[in-house]
């Protein structure tokens, strides 16, 4: 189970709006969770309602997450989080390119 108050610390990362930039440009959000996406873009995660926060975590973060590499079991950074999660590998750029190599042989 996820703790969301480790996945809530990890919203600081540099990286973090750009994973929810892909997230708009791929097209996967719409409706509420399109609009609070865009309100943490913009404003920050701590300026949500609670129950904006709820629906940001439920419905935009918790669907594409993955804590950590099921092959290394690193943390998988925000930046390869979009790959580990829709290409539903649940591997970080790294394992996933060595995935690759073993199956090319």
């Amino acid at each position: 189970m996820l703790n969301e108050d480790k996945i809530i610390q990890r919203f600081s990362q540099d990286d973090f709006n750009s994973f929810l930039k892909d997230l708009i440009d791929i097209g996967c959000l719409e409706g509420s969770a399109l609009g609070i996406t865009k309100k943490v873009i913009n404003n920050g995660f701590d300026y949500l309602s609670d129950k904006q926060k709820y629906v940001f975590l439920q419905y935009v973060i918790i669907p594409n997450y993955i804590e950590n590499c099921k092959r290394c079991n690193t943390e998988i950074p925000w930046c390869e989080m979009l790959n580990a999660s829709y290409e539903g590998n649940g591997y970080c750029g790294y394992c996933s390119h060595m995935e690759e190599k073993l199956m090319e042989e």
